[in-house]
């Protein structure tokens, strides 16, 4: 399970960003853009590129500003995964009450790391979304916290009609990809993290790790060993007849 907490998550975020925040703005302005002025057709593709660019920078491989282009690379499989994601969530809002209670609280967590997967991993539209499903299975709470504690932030930018987000999205997105680099973590068989060098206890509770000290037997006297040792007495010798 991720024991991690949202404050850490975003923490780690910030640091990722520190000298790197103004091209992480840049890249965030311009993908937006591009993805809303371009609608069904670039907003996949876009969105694709901007996870691809924080996955990397939360690699520390200091990605490229090109980076945010990358999903046109896989133009079929991101311009197919953003039309079943939205067909999926339209599908479930037209059930009444229980199915828009999905659609909105979630479906769009179930399906987040859908682009993170399919630029991460090469999947194609369709496997990705379900392997999003399976990731976030028992994770959902978890990224509707960290997306929660952007609250106070999100009121601020409400007060600046909007242009306070344009310098809260790269934080926001860095954190989101903090988040996938996490869940892929918790996702690893242990005998992966063993083949990268981790050490395959630092998950356990420190309780365990504590080495227990080894209680050496404690030998119960015998009769034998009880009796105290009896001291020989020197023996007189029989006087020699004398003549």
């Amino acid at each position: 399970m991720m024991s991690v907490s949202s404050k850490e998550l975003r923490g780690r975020a910030w640091a990722r960003l520190k000298g790197n925040y103004w091209k992480s703005f840049g890249a965030s302005i311009v993908g937006n853009i591009v993805g809303s002025v371009g609608l069904i057709f670039t907003a996949g593709p876009m969105t694709a590129g901007l996870a691809r660019y924080y996955v990397k920078q939360q690699r520390e491989e200091n990605p490229e500003f090109g980076e945010i282009f990358s999903g046109f690379s896989r133009y079929g499989s991101t311009l197919g995964g953003y039309i079943l994601r939205c067909l999926f969530i339209f599908l479930w809002g037209i059930i009444p009450i229980v199915g828009q209670f999905f659609a909105v609280w979630v479906k769009p967590f179930a399906y987040s790391q859908m682009y993170y997967l399919m630029m991460d991993e090469g999947l194609g539209a369709n496997e990705s979304i379900t392997r999003s499903k399976e990731m976030m299975a028992g994770y959902k709470w978890k990224l509707f916290c960290l997306e929660f504690s952007f609250i106070g932030w999100i009121l601020l930018c409400l007060l600046t009609f909007g242009i306070g987000w344009l310098f809260l999205m790269p934080y926001y997105e860095a954190a989101h990809a903090e988040f996938y680099a996490e869940l892929v973590e918790c996702h690893k068989l242990p005998s992966e993290r063993r083949e990268e060098g981790e050490d395959p206890f630092a998950n356990q509770p420190a309780e365990q790790l504590v080495e227990q000290p080894v209680e050496e037997p404690v030998e119960t006297p015998t009769e034998e060993s009880a009796e105290a040792p009896v001291e020989e007495q020197p023996t007189e010798s029989a006087p020699e007849d004398k003549e």
